[in-house]
């Protein structure tokens, strides 16, 4: 499977990579320390903070009580600061996370399973809720062998504690069936998990909205981690407002089982941190490092860094030829971001799972242009081939013979990929060879256009026999040409 290098904002690699390892190792003795540090730092908490650098929030988070050290609140600290010292991590313990206190819908899972699902989610500012159609879309993928091999854990992230009584009761009306059946846990955690939050140093230009907004979130993904760690083979981290592609769970093992090399991450969407999956082994450790660096920069970003550090010889992007997951919230959890309609979509996601499972009906394949990559039979047939061309001209064909005349009722065609952002069809038509006689030909008839390709893409519907379809080259192109999918759905 391919890699692809991603470029992000200019920082300083080598010099970060450095800082990076020297607190990954200082961290070691840091845990030696970190039951005292637990219990002191509500005081440095109170300490006058240096103005000079920082910039105070007004943010609104929950009273910690933090002179109330007595009873419930002593027992809660114990449990939450202390991390098994050979475990390496800054985990809360084992006990704490299976307390009530964390596991609110759905007990500590008992038994490992194939895979996590995690998710992190907060009360929009506007009231926008995009989760709950997160999670359907997750169920709706799932067949009964899934089931059995999956949790989804939902982390309930606000510090309102009323805000996240609202998720807990509408998760159980909703998903009452799946917390019954151990797919389904939603959980959350003590605002005393968290460090400090308020009088950061600014960087990037960053407001202090934002500034807190990220480093808090940073915590949220470390929390999470450390709870799903023992609970799978595999994490997959998805955004809150996310759509699976038909079929996601089937393609992403077969993503999976097709890497060659050690792999740190697969990242099954192009965009941010909408979807990528970790090896769970690893899960403690990158909750600790975003611990350490959690007010250095967001999550997307230290996770590059890690990627990199983990496995330095296949620090690259990982991804399907298509995404898996397609991000479609338009509203954030952060009140100043948002996005117009469009804006954070991958522009290649997996939208269909026609041609993935062999549908089409049975034809030959053939193209004028020249192969880098695959043939144009590949394409056409099941799995996640594709036909990679180079060198474009005016009139180059891919043509579809089917065996047998076709009643068609609709026709998909997707170029471009994650692997080749830029390889889309800018000019091109599809054509159809509509069948007079009714039965099969050894040769096309006449091409009528039907309709033509629009960024990269062309979808036609209609209730015809056909013999052939044709995708046509209206005009030259530097780019070469990634063909990623033909889909062709039969009249019932």
């Amino acid at each position: 499977m391919f890699t692809m290098r991603r470029s992000f904002r200019r920082i300083n690699r080598r010099k970060f990579v450095v800082r990076v390892l020297v607190l990954i190792i200082a961290s070691t003795f840091f845990i030696g320390n970190f039951i005292q540090y637990g219990r002191t730092r509500q005081q440095q908490h109170m300490q006058p903070q240096r103005e000079s650098k920082t910039e105070k929030c007004d943010c609104k988070i929950e009273s910690r009580n933090l002179g109330d050290i007595n009873g419930s609140v002593v027992n809660e600290t114990e449990h939450l600061w202390s991390p098994d010292k050979a475990s390496h991590s800054l985990c809360p313990s084992s006990e704490y996370m299976r307390s009530s206190g964390v596991n609110k819908l759905g007990q500590y899972p008992s038994a490992k399973k194939h895979m996590t699902i995690g998710l992190t989610t907060i009360t929009r500012p506007n009231g926008v809720n995009y989760l709950s159609e997160t999670i359907q879309s997750l169920l709706d993928n799932m067949n009964d062998e899934n089931r059995k091999e999956t949790y989804i854990v939902v982390f309930l992230a606000d510090f309102d504690k009323g805000a996240k009584q609202v998720t807990i009761t509408n998760l159980s009306k909703l998903f009452h069936k799946e917390v019954e059946d151990d797919i389904l846990h939603v959980i959350e955690t003590s605002p005393k998990y968290y460090p400090q939050l308020t009088n950061l140093k600014k960087k990037f230009g960053d407001s202090k909205t934002r500034i807190y907004w990220r480093s808090k979130q940073n915590i949220d993904f470390a929390f999470l981690m450390c709870y799903c760690h023992e609970l799978s083979n595999f994490y997959l981290h998805v955004e809150d407002d996310v759509k699976a592609s038909p079929s996601v769970f089937h393609k992403l093992q077969g993503f999976i089982s097709s890497q060659k090399k050690a792999w740190p991450i697969l990242d099954i969407s192009f965009m941010g941190h909408t979807a990528k999956v970790y090896h769970s082994e690893d899960l403690r450790s990158i909750a600790s490092y975003f611990y350490l660096l959690y007010a250095e920069m967001p999550g997307d970003w230290l996770i590059r860094h890690w990627r990199i550090v983990k496995v330095p010889d296949n620090g690259q992007l990982i991804l399907p030829v298509a995404s898996f997951f397609q991000h479609h919230g338009v509203k954030s959890s952060l009140k100043e971001k948002s996005w117009p309609v469009n804006a954070t979509y991958d522009r290649y996601f997996d939208v269909h799972d026609h041609k993935y499972w062999g549908r089409n009906p049975s034809a030959k394949v053939s193209s004028s242009i020249k192969p880098n990559q695959g043939k144009p039979q590949d394409a056409y047939e099941g799995g996640s081939g594709y036909f990679w061309g180079r060198n474009i001209k005016r009139d180059d064909q891919v043509t579809v013979q089917f065996n047998s005349v076709v009643n068609a009722r609709k026709v998909f065609v997707d170029t471009g990929s994650n692997l080749a952002m830029n390889d889309f069809l800018r000019f091109g038509v599809l054509q159809a060879s509509f069948s007079v006689s009714g039965t099969s030909s050894s040769s096309c008839g006449k091409f009528d256009t039907v309709v033509s390709f629009r960024d990269g893409r062309a979808q036609a519907t209609f209730n015809k026999k056909i013999d052939c379809l044709r995708i046509l080259v209206t005009n030259d192109q530097n780019e070469w040409l990634f063909l990623r999918e033909i889909d062709v759905w039969e009249a019932k």
